[in-house]
């Protein structure tokens, strides 16, 4: 009598551990826009031209990296990252233009 118990405790346990696996899923994606994002921190000439974006960046990737039931949700949230990190490194490469420019025109 005690075996069958053992056999669906066993079971039910597995059962549990198998749905741990399973329902969460972190869009590979994800790790495209991370590297996007480190590479324009890696940058010294950008890094600390639009922090505020670059901090948002950062967020939205952290958010992107967390693993999703809802793969359309994943999928979303990589999508926004990347569009952060883009705006990050386009004003951060504004804004080096713009000292450019200021230098050229105090020559």
């Amino acid at each position: 009598m005690i075996r069958p118990v053992k056999l669906l405790l066993r079971g039910a346990a597995l059962l549990a551990l198998a749905s741990c696996f399973h329902g969460s899923v972190k869009d590979p994606a994800a790790d495209r826009v991370r590297a996007d994002l480190d590479q324009l921190q890696a940058d010294p000439q950008l890094d600390s031209r639009a922090p505020v974006a670059l901090k948002e960046a950062q967020e939205a990737v952290t958010a992107a990296e967390e693993p999703q039931k809802d793969p359309a949700l994943s999928a979303h949230l990589v999508y926004i990252a990347d569009r952060k990190v883009q705006t990050a490194r386009a004003l951060a490469e504004a804004r080096v233009a713009e000292d450019q420019l200021k230098a050229l025109q105090g020559q």
